[in-house]
């Protein structure tokens, strides 16, 4: 229950930052005070905080149980703060763009969806660092998107008049490339020892999901980035935004009401046809 909890709200906030360009502008400037105004909260917090907090961060690999990758040690309000920059930067950046530039912005949906997902990632790491509670670090995540983008890339090759073969070429294209980028953190942060779940080198015994063997890795070591970083995030978690976003490119067009896609131009509308005359 709490997983279909964290993906209902996940959902939610990423259809509104994916569609943002596409709201009309009242509803964009409300959208942008109304993130400010959770920073300021989020500010709030920070300034009543006080002490220090220490969590476990925890990483899966592939779809195996969760391993403890750090045990995070920061200032109680530095995880307030992080998201206080965060809220601020975006309605900052709602409130600044606009009508033109927002609607140019949203016809590249490809790039969106990307950049949605590297902010989800950069925020991610700063939490993991930052040691935010479970609580606030199992929402923040690029597992959840898939779904939604697939839903989002769906409605918009709808509208433009392709197919969803184009759309689960979309969705490899964007696999690639968030979970690349994904796979680079993993690798800048196990080489150089920089923390978080993003960090592997601490994973040295890890039992197989698929075959129950146990492994043991050298930490740091060549194989073990490419067993736990490279190949699930270059291999199976690819596959996985395609799948599950593919699930929800259909509920989307199977839900969306019909008139909300393409419109289909009738023939000799607007050309000014004579009436046929009656026959002598």
């Amino acid at each position: 229950m709490d997983r279909v909890v964290i993906f209902a709200e996940v959902s939610a906030v990423a259809a509104a930052l994916l569609w943002w360009g596409r709201l009309p502008g009242p509803w964009r400037r409300a959208l942008a005070v109304l993130t400010s105004g959770l920073g300021v909260l989020f500010l709030v917090g920070a300034l009543r905080a006080e002490g220090h907090r220490e969590a476990a961060t925890m990483a899966v690999v592939v779809l195996g149980p969760a391993y403890v990758t750090e045990q995070a040690s920061a200032s109680a309000s530095l995880p307030y703060y992080v998201l206080t920059g965060v809220c601020l930067l975006l309605g900052t950046a709602g409130l600044a763009v606009g009508d033109a530039t927002a609607r140019r912005l949203g016809s590249h949906w490809m790039a969106t969806a990307v950049v949605l997902s590297l902010l989800v990632t950069a925020t991610r790491f700063a939490l993991d660092k930052a040691a935010a509670p479970p609580s606030w670090t199992r929402p923040i995540g690029v597992t959840w998107l898939p779904p939604i983008v697939g839903a989002f890339f769906a409605l918009h090759a709808k509208k433009e008049g392709r197919g969803l073969r184009n759309v689960a070429w979309s969705l490899l294209a964007y696999g690639f490339a968030v979970r690349g980028a994904v796979a680079l953190l993993n690798v800048l942060a196990t080489t150089l020892g920089l923390g978080s779940h993003y960090d592997v080198s601490n994973l040295v015994y890890i039992k197989n999901p698929m075959s129950g063997h146990w492994h043991e890795f050298a930490s740091g070591s060549f194989e073990q980035l490419f067993f736990l970083a490279l190949l699930p995030q270059l291999v199976f978690w690819p596959i996985y935004t395609v799948a599950t976003g593919m699930i929800g490119a259909f509920l989307a067009l199977r839900l969306v009401p019909r008139e909300l896609g393409p419109r289909v131009p009738v023939v000799g509308a607007g050309v000014g046809m004579a009436p046929a005359q009656p026959e002598r």
